[in-house]
């Protein structure tokens, strides 16, 4: 039918055209929320009087015309429109037209058997002449016709993609596949939210720069300060990039991010570098675990460790720095983040005041991060920061939250404590096989000179505390854990913090230690980890995912509206972000919690 004379169409120029795309092209045709379209100098996504369509590009169409299609709704606004004018049909040839790789470029073309051609195309050029005769068909056609020719190209451009990724997602399922492109949703690449310029010598090694990064979030994180989160990005960059193939946009992100690296941390906020903001602890542990993920899983992964990083900040005072001018591997930046927690870190941020952070109180500034050496687990925080993803600070005068944080997890957070032992014990894997040369770093433990702590010193200092610590046990007179009754509110459960500055907050049940229980599963003893996440999937699982916090918590509020202003202190202006089912669908608590199942034989 319409859809086979619409693939006859696609002949060999088309074929010829699509070979020129990546795949951080493809996120500027099929996607761009409605600040990112406005950033390309565009006039944002189209509108249709039922309100604007989520993406500019194809498949911000294709998600409306799903709908269309499964309730043969011919009455819907967007078939009103497309009888009612061109106007559909102009944006979305004419936008291909505003952009480098879809402009109309010359190219001379040997086809076997044939004189060699020149051909001037566009994709733009190609989609208008595509869409043409459309214009000439009775009005009340056209919805249809349109339908059928743009459901042909986003399947064609959906294909290559799939073709350009790796093969467990060319060859994987269909719901492989449909998540994949989350991948091409989330990176491109954004004039106000640039990744750090590599060193000269890794943009030659890897054959030419893909300067992209990863929203955080669309469409409310995606463009300026705002778009590119360290916690956000690491936490996501093995499903996006290294699970997809992507192994070049990974390996730059992680070096971007590497030469970054200031007081021993990762950027909370990227900005591109020279307006980093350094106010998270945990960041620097998802990069970790990326540059452990990508050295296991990409071919020849473990050469990125001999790759030069382009240190912005060479020292923590130092002005920011040109590319190639402080150069370093990245093993001695892995070696620094690691020598530097346990050598305790300790600063107030820059520009510390309004200016920075209109809500925070003066004393939020101040960033304090180190090692427990009784017990090997990393700590930080304090109760007027928030170094976790857990990270809403009040922003109500009327309620009188303003500057505090609802869910400081200060002391040592159970995932933070995963990370580090997963860092640990694969450093001190890589260091037997003598790939990393460093024994371990050097620490003050207990007050006595500074003696060196080998990787597997603190491997096993880690693995011998963690039950002890954070498992919560059924009966209230077993001494072989640390568990004050007075807090404790649900057992068989894992804490969420231990030293938390208002004791209660290390008790409460929250999605967090599936994450260390994903990351390093050796820790848990698998009684324990079965008889907890039965609990966690009981209590706090739900259609979407994670409920945030325990129902029957004091702290719970299940209703969430940021733009809420009241005397509710435990409300306004949304301070209940994560106290509660607000962030259901967040996906690492939900995707490790399955995860953790997985890796405890859990069914």
């Amino acid at each position: 039918g319409d859809a086979v004379v619409a693939e006859a169409w696609f002949g060999e120029h088309f074929e010829l055209l699509l070979s020129r795309l990546t795949l951080a092209d493809l996120n500027r045709i099929l996607y761009r929320c409605d600040s990112e379209e406005r950033e390309d100098g565009c006039g944002g996504v189209y509108g249709l009087k039922s309100g604007p369509l989520p993406y500019a590009g194809i498949e911000g169409v294709m998600s409306v015309l799903a709908g269309v299609h499964l309730r043969n709704d011919q009455g819907h606004p967007m078939s009103n429109n497309l009888r009612d004018g061109n106007w559909l049909i102009e944006f979305t040839s004419n936008r291909l037209g505003l952009h480098e790789k879809t402009k109309e470029v010359g190219r001379v073309v040997v086809l076997p058997g044939r004189v060699s051609e020149f051909f001037r195309f566009q994709l733009g050029s190609l989609v208008e002449k595509m869409f043409d005769p459309l214009k000439r068909l009775p009005r009340y056609l056209i919805p249809a016709y349109f339908s059928a020719l743009l459901t042909t190209l986003s399947r064609k451009l959906q294909q290559l993609a799939w073709k350009s990724m790796s093969t467990f997602v060319s060859q994987g399922s269909t719901f492989v596949k449909e998540l994949s492109l989350g991948s091409v949703q989330l990176c491109g690449r954004l004039p106000s939210s640039p990744l750090p310029p590599l060193s000269p010598k890794a943009t030659a090694a890897s054959g030419g720069e893909e300067n992209v990064t990863l929203a955080a979030g669309l469409p409310h994180f995606a463009t300026g300060y705002m778009r590119c989160w360290g916690r956000d990005t690491f936490i996501a960059l093995r499903g996006l990039l290294l699970t997809t193939g992507r192994f070049k946009e990974a390996r730059n992100i992680i070096l971007g991010f590497g030469g970054c690296l200031r007081h021993g941390l990762i950027p909370n906020l990227l900005a591109g570098g020279v307006g980093a903001r350094y106010n998270c602890r945990d960041a620097v542990w998802w990069w970790l675990q990326s540059v452990q993920d990508y050295c296991t899983i990409v071919p020849k992964g473990m050469d990125i460790l001999s790759a030069p990083v382009s240190r912005l900040f060479p020292t923590d005072d130092s002005e920011p720095q040109p590319p190639g001018k402080a150069d370093m591997p990245l093993r001695d930046v892995v070696q620094e983040a690691l020598q530097r927690h346990s050598s305790g870190i300790s600063f107030r941020e820059r520009n510390a005041g309004p200016s920075l952070d209109q809500n925070m109180k003066p004393e939020g500034f101040d960033v304090a991060v180190g090692i427990d050496w009784k017990t090997g687990f990393v700590y930080g925080g304090s109760e007027w920061n928030c170094g976790t993803w857990m990270d809403k600070v009040g922003e109500s005068d009327q309620a009188g939250n303003r500057g505090v944080p609802a869910t400081p997890r200060d002391g040592s957070a159970v995932e933070l404590v995963g990370l580090c032992k997963s860092a640990v014990r694969w450093l001190s894997q890589m260091h037997a096989k003598g790939v990393y040369k460093e024994k371990g770093v050097m620490a003050d433990t207990e007050g006595l000179e500074e003696r060196l702590v080998t990787w597997s010193q603190w491997d096993e200092m880690i693995q011998e505390s963690f039950e002890r610590h954070f498992w919560i046990p059924d009966a209230e007179g077993d001494v072989t854990h640390i568990a004050d009754a007075n807090f404790v509110h649900q057992r068989t459960i894992y804490r969420d913090s231990v030293g938390a500055t208002k004791r209660f907050a290390d008790f409460q049940l929250r999605p967090n230690f599936p994450i260390a229980m994903t990351v390093a599963p050796e820790l848990f003893v698998p009684e324990h980890a079965w008889k907890a996440l039965t609990m966690t999937e009981t209590i706090l699982l739900g259609k979407l995912g994670m409920a945030t916090l325990d129902p029957k918590d004091w702290a719970y509020r299940g209703v969430y509206d940021n733009s809420q202003d009241s005397g509710s202190y435990e409300t306004a202006r949304g301070f209940n972000y994560h106290q509660g089912p607000v962030r259901r669908a967040r996906g690492q608590c939900g995707g490790l919690f399955y995860h953790s199942h997985e890796r405890n034989g859990c069914g």
